[in-house]
């Protein structure tokens, strides 16, 4: 019996996953790579490093298209085995993602698929997010609200025609913030969070190296080796709390060039 509580728990914390700001911010940016030199493959090995004094290993293949936009995700865990697989299309143009296939393997609930799919208007902003199980049946429809940007200011989620949350955006383009508000299914604020727009971007504090890359900031410093085409091919991340800094993970990278 507890072991079915467990499962119908975790079976509603996967389906109650939502299409969000943050998310949308980053959709179809590519920031695997400072050259335009066409990858073929890459294979990402991490190390975490956990407050308990343990560690966690993963994996991850990838295979891009000729716009160097990911068309499939391997996720592995630290004994080899297949966690994920993410599989995207996209247009004739290769840039504007279309679809997006998401499977899982867990040990209680086994194989599950969700398969998204994604429209746009004529300026090219995303304006709504289809989600499908893998029997075919919609469990979420996403509205998006954008910006003269075409970034999101609003974003509805729904579960058949139910409103199951709503966001709602406010943005400072000069500061590169963005405040989110959430709210449930009454439209009564839940909470609120002031974020980055763009992570990339420095801020007046911030040391960046000469690839453009952040190597420290008030929160993090960034230890980045590159290849001979200016991509990164390893990194050390750690955190910096009251001056104190803490490794928190270690990762390789072997890129394939076509």
């Amino acid at each position: 019996m507890k072991n079915l509580i467990f499962i119908l728990i975790l079976f509603s914390n996967i389906n109650i996953y939502s299409q969000s700001t943050l998310t949308s911010l980053n959709f179809g940016k590519n920031n695997d790579f400072h050259s335009t030199r066409s990858v073929l493959q890459t294979i990402t090995n991490t190390t975490f490093y956990n407050s308990n004094n343990t560690t966690e290993q993963t994996k991850e293949i990838k295979s891009y298209n000729t716009q160097n936009n990911i068309v499939t995700e391997f996720r592995y865990d630290g004994e080899g085995n297949l966690k994920q697989r993410l599989t995207r299309s996209y247009d004739s143009t290769g840039v504007r993602c279309i679809g997006r296939k998401f499977e899982n393997w867990h040990r209680y609930l086994g194989h599950t698929i969700e398969i998204a799919y994604y429209n746009y208007d004529s300026k090219g902003y995303l304006v709504n997010v289809t989600d499908k199980d893998q029997n075919g049946n919609i469990f979420r429809h996403t509205d998006f609200v954008n910006d003269e940007k075409g970034n999101p200011i609003e974003i509805i989620n729904f579960k058949g025609n139910q409103i199951i949350g709503t966001e709602k955006n406010e943005y400072d383009y000069d500061k590169n913030e963005v405040i989110i508000k959430y709210f449930d299914i009454n439209n009564q604020l839940m909470n609120s969070q002031t974020s980055k727009i763009n992570f990339s971007k420095s801020d007046p504090a911030d040391i960046v190296n000469e690839y453009g890359d952040i190597i420290k900031s008030s929160k993090y410093e960034m230890e980045l080796k590159y290849d001979k085409f200016g991509n990164w091919i390893k990194k050390k991340y750690s955190t910096i709390t009251e001056g104190k800094i803490v490794k928190k993970s270690e990762t390789t990278r072997t890129i394939k060039y076509l």
